[in-house]
């Protein structure tokens, strides 16, 4: 398959990590020094091992020369000179009668390593955990940045987006960078001290080696380094492709009714099969950038082993001083260099993958918050007043409201009526501000919406929607989203008004039961009362019903009713209702038409007027009559 070239990516992605990894090295300080602390330790008991190579090989090489019948002269070397008066001290202080001095020296060399090793061991386990806590601090970290900037975003954001894509966002970009995060704390850290060690003991014992090692690490470094551009590029093309295959599998899941019912399972699997493939040759792009950079850099590997094994030779043969033990020396650090370079370059390249990654997540951090949700004038208290003026607003498609002015007092039960699409729920999301509107005014007590702080007034409000949500816990807990720390009393009192209560103490676990997901565990009619007893336990001054009883049976109905004709003394109150039976009593109905107020007034006054409104109800009265 012949590639296309790639430009680079520029660098403000990596950027953006290495802030991100910055600021979590300053969260989290004293875990990063215990990590660099543990890191040093874990270095030293893992290079220390190689040095008694030297006094050991040079023990086997006496003993070698003795076996032939050569001679033997004690070593010249101060450091095996002090290692050999090592080994016996050790030896007589763990009572052992060895009084072959190479023997000692191999009992001193296994205990050496024996220690270092338990040591290690500890140091080890230390840094693993350290490490990854630290990589899972950043990711959760990141996770919850993210939802608190959801929650921050305008609601028309969501309307614009597709679901499944921002969860993938959220889920696989996440999870890229925290198995990413786990190898490089690793690496990061322990490698390049595990290298500076593998320097220092060649600089102590034969300076002369680390020409090779100088030689070795850009050959082994640098094909991972140009490697590392491409996959963080061809990384972000894949996780795209990953988070639209997410969205193809969302739109089964959550459409799977009308997948089945217009048999649209060959076209849906089609669709899903197409995105998975993309995302596979994407993903064996990154793959390929990946394999690549690992076998050029053994390719490096194996010429700087070259060079080493060239350099042995000549001063070996040439007799430059260097003796068995030294090249014993010079082996295991060269040898060992390119695991560390190996994993410091991966680590590299996971980097730049988890750039990519990131590149998408700070897409969405990028965007503005909802400018609704900061600022404005503290509300103590509400009244209940609430006037909009001449309101105009569209969603980009045209205009849905065209200047629609009402009144509504303190107290008063202002119901909305009209043919779908007249802008009813849209009047309702302007008034619970979930958009501004594009031309006039809403007043709430003679004050603009858009000058009130927006926490302020919702604490005032209270919704039931259309289509009930309850959360996947308990109900006791779906009903108190009302009122957080709300007592059991209060609770069951509002469930009782929402006529639940009898229900919900009929369960085995009560008020404990679990709602299930999206309300899973009930019936249409029970989720709704549910949604009820929240908004009368909230005890609103401006309350909200979007067709509110439009999921219950007449008895539930009629019970519910009732229980919204208390609720809604002395609050003012907007109704959404296509049983126009419900809203008789109303004390203000306001007919919708294209986005203009058709008619407005009591039921008598518009049924007096023989217009739209008269026209609907007796359009539902023949047809309730006929069933």
């Amino acid at each position: 398959m012949t590639e296309t070239p790639e430009t680079p990516e520029p660098p403000s992605d990596v950027q953006a990590l290495l802030r991100r990894i910055w600021a979590a090295i300053v969260k989290y300080r004293r875990m990063v020094a215990a990590m660099v602390v543990f890191g040093v330790l874990e270095a030293l008991f893992t290079k220390a091992p190689f040095i008694v190579i030297k006094p050991l090989m040079a023990e086997m090489a006496k003993a070698k020369v003795a076996g032939a019948g050569g001679t033997t002269t004690p070593a010249e070397n101060d450091f095996n000179a002090r290692f050999g008066e090592f080994a016996a001290g050790l030896c007589r202080w763990l009572g052992l009668s060895i009084e072959h001095s190479g023997m000692q020296v191999v009992v001193a060399c296994a205990a050496v390593t024996i220690v270092c090793g338990l040591l290690g061991s500890v140091t080890i386990y230390l840094v693993a955990t350290i490490t990854r806590f630290f990589a899972y601090g950043i990711v959760a970290d990141l996770r919850c940045e993210l939802a608190r900037h959801f929650l921050s975003l305008p609601l028309r954001f969501f309307g614009q987006q597709r679901m499944g894509e921002m969860i993938s966002r959220v889920t696989n970009n996440t999870q890229v960078m925290q198995r990413s995060f786990e190898m490089a704390t690793d690496n990061v850290i322990l490698d390049p001290l595990m290298i500076l060690g593998n320097i220092a003991i060649l600089i102590w014992f034969v300076p002369a080696a680390t020409i090779v090692l100088l030689i070795m690490v850009p050959l082994i470094a640098l094909p991972m380094y140009r490697q590392g551009r491409k996959v963080q590029k061809r990384s972000s093309k894949s996780l795209q492709a990953m988070g639209e295959t997410t969205e193809s599998l969302n739109q089964i899941l959550t459409g799977i009714r009308t997948v089945k019912a217009f048999q649209l399972e060959d076209a849906r699997m089609r669709d899903f099969e197409r995105t998975t493939e993309t995302f596979l040759e994407r993903t064996s792009r990154v793959l390929r950038a990946k394999g690549l950079s690992v076998a050029q850099s053994f390719v490096g590997y194996q010429i700087g082993s070259a060079v080493l094994l060239i350099v042995l030779g000549y001063v070996v043969f040439q007799g430059d001083g260097i003796d068995i033990d030294d090249i014993g020396v010079i082996i295991m650090p060269l040898a060992t260099t390119y695991q560390h370079v190996k994993r410091l370059t991966r680590t590299y390249n996971v980097l730049r993958e988890s750039a990519g990654a990131l590149a998408g997540i700070e897409a969405i951090l990028a965007i503005a918050p909802d400018p609704a949700s900061v600022g404005g004038r503290p509300l103590e208290k509400v009244r209940g007043d609430v006037e909009l003026r001449d309101v105009q607003f569209g969603y980009g498609d045209g205009p849905v409201l065209r200047g629609v002015s009402l009144t509504a007092k303190a107290g008063q039960t202002v119901a909305i009526v009209g043919p779908t699409g007249s802008g009813k729920s849209t009047t309702m999301d302007l008034l619970l501000r979930f958009y501004d509107p594009t031309g006039g005014a809403i007043l709430i007590d003679g004050v603009d919406l858009k000058e009130l702080r927006l926490v302020d007034y919702r604490r005032f409000t209270a919704v039931v929607s259309q289509d009930p949500f309850l959360f996947n816990t308990t109900l006791r807990e779906n009903i108190a989203c009302g009122k957080p720390g709300a007592s059991q009393q209060e609770i069951e009192a509002a469930a009782r008004a929402a006529n639940i209560h009898d229900f919900i103490a009929s369960l085995p676990a009560g008020y404990d039961t679990q709602a299930g997901e999206r309300g899973s565990n009930l019936s249409g009619g029970q989720m709704q009362r549910v949604t009820i007893a929240r908004a009368i336990l909230r005890d609103p001054a401006i309350l909200f019903l979007d067709e509110a009883t439009s999921a219950l049976d007449s008895e539930s109905e009629q019970l519910v009713q009732r229980a919204f004709s208390e609720l809604r003394k002395g609050r003012t109150s907007f109704v959404i209702a296509h049983r126009l039976s419900t809203i008789f009593d109303a004390d203000l109905i306001v007919v919708l038409e294209d986005g203009l107020i058709a008619e407005q007034g009591t039921h008598a006054e518009l049924m007096a007027l023989e217009g739209l409104y008269r026209r609907m109800v007796d359009k539902q009265t023949a047809r309730s009559e006929s069933a």
